[in-house]
């Protein structure tokens, strides 16, 4: 049988390769419940789902503002949500857990893009044994598969970007549709995520630096007619006039440039290197910079997303994954050819060897737990918990803990509740006798009792109802950074007639 496998894979590398990439998503589909990230769920899953329902969680709705004022988001991703939510009600599909099984098998699917086109554009520019490499590295990397399932626009946007360099590349042809195609195909990504506006600004400096003045042209009339298309009719259909929130996003990047997480200029060499293992990854850096000409339609837009990004004060690791398979394609195509030209010798081929095989060993042990770990599990359940409670029109909830309180997912709840949110201790005064709330929630073990007592002061007794643990991923990274504030839920109830669950 296992002959039987490796005839196969040797006969059907590229279909053996996506067959593996599938494999693993689907794994993730069953188990990597949840969410990875603030936005990945609240600015998508959350958005959407509230419009289908007749409310606007986000507030992003002019109709829902005392004073309009766009929030600087682009609505098509969120706007496909709420199209398939739509979709979903119309089928009688309203379980949340289901529901989202669904929408991570989607993307699942759609990922499976990212895999192929690294794989054509890499044995276009470089061979088959570096596209293999390429191909199953991004197919089996042990981030992938949870990364792959989750609404992660950073994400979401790397295919029409690969699409775009493949549709340039696959051939010599340099006709007006191909090169106006690619502008199309390219603009979808900034549709998606407006930074990607510097890759797709990249690929047109490189057709131009290549001399094409013409298909520069076409490519950026691609561009534009896709741009005005997406963002302007939508933007015009919700605010009466076009592009308001792309203007509204580069206003408030520009006056918020400092306002988040503002990393060291090394910040991003250290995530493209982490993600594929120390020495590899600082390999595959340095070997991006090893360019050819004909590596210039990759690396050219590339590096003008990376250098922008080092620049900006605004780092979060996930900004700089849009280029992560351009690295792998630069880095293992700079490294073959390092390794068959000014570097062929025994001693950079050990280097190479040995830090690939502790790659592949680290990797393995990542991948079999990340790929199957329940993100942000005890917000999630607990509001699973309360789908199906009455009286969770209003929730108190304690995050006087140290973490603070932390966004409660209610898409899994199907209501959008009130929440009355006590983050200081002096609020507690605020509470009195007559409060209506039925349940509260409290975030976090430290100074539980306390805390309990303050509550049961002014409310009464209450009652423990359920108790939402973090998954073990979760407990771990809380454990190694508090900014990971994943902390267990408690879910009390004021004279509570239901059995309490056991734990």
């Amino acid at each position: 049988m296992i002959s039987n496998i490796k005839l196969f894979y040797k006969n059907n590398t590229y279909y053996s390769i996506l067959l593996i990439g599938l494999f693993l998503r689907l794994v993730a589909v069953l188990f990597s419940k949840g969410y990875g990230m603030h936005d990945d769920h609240f600015l998508i899953i959350e958005a959407s789902k509230s419009w289908v329902d007749g409310f606007d969680y986000n507030r992003w709705l002019p109709w829902n503002q005392a004073n309009p004022t766009p929030s600087g988001h682009s609505f098509f991703y969120v706007g496909i949500h709420f199209l398939i939510f739509t979709a979903f009600k119309w089928l009688g599909l309203t379980n949340p857990d289901t529901a989202m099984y669904f929408i991570r098998l989607f993307h699942a699917v759609y990922s499976l893009l990212i895999i192929s086109l690294s794989y054509k554009i890499t044995l276009k520019l470089s061979n088959k044994t570096v596209a293999n490499t390429v191909g199953v590295l991004l197919a089996t990397l042990w981030v992938m598969p949870f990364l792959s399932v989750r609404n992660l626009v950073e994400i979401v946007a790397i295919p029409p970007l690969l699409a775009s360099v493949w549709v340039i590349i696959k051939d010599d042809k340099k006709s007006f549709f191909k090169y106006f195609f690619a502008g199309i195909i390219g603009a979808l990504a900034f549709s998606i995520r407006f930074q990607t506006s510097l890759f797709i600004g990249g690929i047109g400096l490189a057709i131009l630096f290549q001399k094409n003045w013409k298909q520069t042209i076409y490519y950026g009339l691609g561009v534009v007619f896709s741009i005005v298309l997406i963002q302007g009719t939508i933007d015009y259909f919700i605010w009466n006039k076009p592009f308001t929130e792309l203007t509204e996003y580069i206003n408030y990047n520009i006056t918020h440039k400092n306002d988040y997480g503002s990393g060291a200029w090394y910040s991003y060499i250290l995530v493209l290197a982490g993600l594929t293992v120390p020495p590899l990854g600082l390999l595959l850096f340095l070997a991006m910079f090893n360019i050819k000409k004909k590596l210039l339609i990759l690396f050219i837009p590339t590096i003008l997303f990376f250098a922008f990004h080092t620049y900006f004060p605004n780092k979060q690791e996930r900004f700089i994954f849009p280029i992560f398979p351009m690295f792998l394609i630069l880095g293992f195509i700079g490294i073959d050819n390092l390794l068959n030209g000014k570097l062929n010798n025994e001693i950079w081929r050990k280097i190479y060897k040995f830090s690939f095989i502790f790659f592949v060993i680290i990797n393995i042990i990542l991948l079999p737990f990340v790929s199957i770990v329940y993100s942000k599990k005890a917000r999630v359940e607990a509001m699973l918990f309360l789908k199906d409670k009455p009286q969770t029109e209003i929730l108190l909830v304690d995050g006087t803990n140290k973490n603070g309180y932390k966004m409660l997912p209610q898409y899994y709840m199907k209501k959008w509740a009130r929440l009355n949110i006590i983050e200081n201790t002096n609020n507690y005064k605020n509470i009195n006798s007559s409060y209506t709330d039925k349940y509260i929630i409290l975030f976090g073990n430290d100074n539980l009792t306390s805390r309990l007592d303050s509550i049961e002061t002014h409310i009464g007794e209450i009652t423990l109802e359920y108790k939402a643990i973090p998954s073990f991923v979760d407990y771990v990274l809380n454990k190694l950074n508090d900014n990971n504030a994943n902390d267990t839920l408690y879910i009390y109830s004021k004279k509570s007639t239901q059995k309490q669950t056991k734990y």
